[in-house]
């Protein structure tokens, strides 16, 4: 039987190079029927001439040329052009293994889930996952970089929010996702490549720009989509998330509290909440918008940390480990171990969260 057909659509801003090495390894790597695939390149107003490139190098993938760059949002254009029964959503410089995506559309289909997530590695450093090392996504959400949809599911949702530039997308995105009924599953053996370099904790705290629009997305979004007691619950541990990271952010915290007081106002207008169960479930066991002193040590151990050690060894503590721990249904991989990892999946069909798998 032929599978099902597949569109891979790259988004692309001022990295040629990557480009260049992510189509050249999905045309020519990938074992998929090439009669079942295409490839489409979003140029989000590159300036280096990546346009170009693609239109050189690769006639035979579709090119969108944007004249303005719309951050995440972008990857739209391509969803909307997409004719494949599964699209697969790329980062310019990211790429799956050969049998990635063969394999993510057979699971796909054994599962009837309609978004697939992956392990995500460094190709400077293949031990270091950054869907576990970095940022532990869980069922929750997922690595941007590398994700593969449905596209009748694509179709319903309507892509990312283009309200957010970059960051937090896919935590919006897999909100409305859950309260449609669709089903996420987690496929932690097929891991694509990402070209960034994995983060150096020792070198300091993470980025003023990026620090500051997470917690300006992450209000946004609570105030957009949970019920009112979870998004004010949401909102307040933002808050005390970002008044305890003042020892080691300083101003850039300082600041982060009003981007996430002006991201809640923003997200208050253009409210559309999702159902009750899938609000309770992510207000209480999402690691963005529970209660931080649930997780986090002591205040006293904190000012340690901060002061001796690396941001990095804060999340390291046993109290973050429990809290895990208690939530490893939403959480399959990567708490404790990497023998811990499995195929699983989530949904919201039956009115609460349903969670299976296979070992």
């Amino acid at each position: 039987m032929a599978p099902p057909t597949a569109t891979v659509v790259f988004l692309a801003h001022d990295r040629r190079d990557d480009l260049r090495l992510s189509l050249t390894r999905t045309l020519e790597g990938l074992d998929y029927d090439r009669s079942a695939l295409d490839v489409i390149v979003v140029d989000n107003a590159s300036s280096d001439g990546t346009a170009e490139m693609v239109e050189a190098e690769f006639p035979e993938a579709r090119l969108i040329k944007r004249t303005s760059n719309r951050g995440v949002s972008g990857w739209n254009d391509g969803f909307a052009e997409a004719r494949g029964d599964y699209v697969l959503a790329l980062d310019d410089d990211c790429h799956l293994p050969p049998d990635g995506l063969r394999r993510a559309v057979a699971e796909a289909e054994r599962h009837d889930a309609d978004l697939v997530s992956f392990g995500v590695t460094s190709a400077s450093d293949s031990a270091y996952r950054f869907d576990i090392d970095e940022y532990l996504t869980g069922l929750f959400s997922f690595w941007g970089c590398a994700v593969l949809v449905r596209r009748r599911a694509l179709e319903e949702l309507g892509g990312y929010d283009p309200e957010i530039f970059v960051w937090g997308n896919e935590l919006e995105l897999m909100l409305r996702f859950y309260d449609g009924g669709f089903r996420h599953l987690y496929v932690p053996d097929v891991v694509a490549v990402h070209a960034r370099p994995p983060r150096d904790w020792r070198a300091g705290p993470i980025p003023e720009r990026e620090y500051r629009m997470n917690a300006h997305n992450l209000a946004y979004i609570a105030a957009k989509l949970l019920t009112p007691r979870d998004a004010v619950g949401a909102l307040v541990a933002q808050l005390a998330r970002t008044a305890g990271e003042l020892i080691w952010m300083r101003t850039a915290a300082l600041r982060a509290f009003v981007d996430a007081l002006r991201g809640f106002a923003h997200g208050l207008r253009r409210r559309r909440p999702v159902r009750r169960e899938v609000s309770r479930t992510y207000g209480r066991n999402f690691v963005g918008f529970a209660n931080p002193w649930r997780i986090a040590p002591s205040p006293l151990l904190l000012a340690r940390d901060a002061l001796f050690s690396s941001r990095r060894a804060i999340g390291e503590h046993r109290r973050r480990d429990a809290w895990l721990a208690e939530r490893a249904r939403f959480y399959p991989a990567g708490w404790s171990s990497p023998e811990a990892e499995r195929i699983d999946v989530l949904d919201f069909t039956s009115g609460r969260a349903t969670r299976g798998g296979r070992g």
